[in-house]
């Protein structure tokens, strides 16, 4: 018995001692309008897909809001909307341009956004991520 507490003690420390705080700080928000909504993707895949390896969902309580996360060392990619009309997706016009606005990690609202290699940020140690939002 004692040798199983061990090791899940161990199991827990390891598991608490590879984790890091990711703060994510989200700009240019419309506040009182709807969520934020932000996807993270730990792949290419993920991302290519758009199935994200975990969702949160924020008030727009203010033009500028956070909320920090524990995530593994690796390579992730944000990407951020604001749902300002609660309908759980982005809108976007017959082209494909969002109606909502919107924002990726890495991205400065000034060309079309790209793939996880340009997106993405390499978490090594606890970090704050900035991501602006862009409406079109």
């Amino acid at each position: 018995m004692k040798k199983m507490i061990l090791i899940f003690t161990v199991l827990m420390i390891s598991t608490f001692a590879f984790a890091n705080n990711v703060k994510l700080k989200i700009s240019n928000v419309k506040p009182n309008e709807g969520k934020v909504i932000i996807s993270i993707h730990g792949s290419k895949d993920s991302f290519k897909n758009h199935t994200a390896d975990k969702i949160i969902v924020l008030e727009t309580s203010a033009s500028e809001i956070e909320t920090s996360l524990e995530l593994p060392d690796g390579e992730f990619a944000f990407s951020v909307y604001q749902d300002l009309n609660g309908d759980g997706k982005i809108n976007s016009n017959l082209v494909g341009i969002p109606k909502e606005p919107f924002g990726f990690s890495n991205y400065n609202g000034k060309s079309a956004p790209g793939n996880f290699e340009r997106h993405k940020v390499i978490i090594k140690q606890d970090c704050e991520v900035v991501i602006n939002l862009y409406g079109m």
